[in-house]
């Protein structure tokens, strides 16, 4: 063989190696739905929390000493994604569009939890006595968001307590919203 078909060959696995690794990098890729968020464990790799589906409730809330409380329920004590609280959290949400401020659309809920499910209060309504009604953002978790791809918002999290999360997106274009998505995940020690 010749210098010249040496140096062919080495530049066309060159141009082959190189184009393997753009696709690689390429297939980190937003959340297919609106609703569904990703651990960004980096460039290249991502791990997509797990999708639940919460029930919203209204009935006692001893907690928030409340006869009518409106209440977020996911079945099932655990989630399966479990991280450790050693290092901030980086997480891709889909959103409808990324116009919005992410404060404005993405909550994100520390849960309270049995062996049967996991629940928050999301708000109280205490007309008719002496305590006032509100919305309940004691059990909501502070984030930053920047803009991430086209429709989407790359969350980061900081020193989160051990326990179990989900963050559920509001679609401002849907009102009616009977059925509420939760991405779940939890930190353990």
């Amino acid at each position: 063989m010749s210098r010249v078909n040496i140096l062919r060959e080495a530049c066309l696995c060159m141009l082959v190696l190189f184009v393997g690794v753009l696709s690689t990098i390429a297939q980190v890729v937003e959340p297919e739905y609106i609703g569904e968020a990703y651990l960004f464990i980096s460039d290249v790799s991502n791990h997509q929390l797990d999708k639940e589906i919460g029930d919203l409730t209204f009935g006692v809330s001893f907690s928030s000493n409340s006869w009518n409380a409106l209440s977020l329920e996911i079945a099932g004590g655990k989630a399966q994604t479990r991280l450790k609280s050693d290092e901030p959290l980086q997480i891709v949400v889909r959103a409808v569009d990324n116009n919005s401020d992410p404060l404005s659309i993405i909550d994100i809920y520390k849960f309270k939890g049995n062996a049967k499910k996991r629940s928050v209060v999301l708000s109280v309504d205490n007309s008719g006595t002496l305590m006032k009604s509100r919305t309940n953002s004691k059990d909501m978790v502070r984030f930053s968001g920047a803009k991430y791809g086209a429709s989407s918002y790359l969350i980061t999290l900081n020193n989160l307590s051990v326990g179990e999360y989900g963050i559920v997106v509001r679609n401002p274009n849907n009102n009616d919203q009977k059925r509420i998505v939760v991405s779940c995940f939890a930190i353990d020690k």
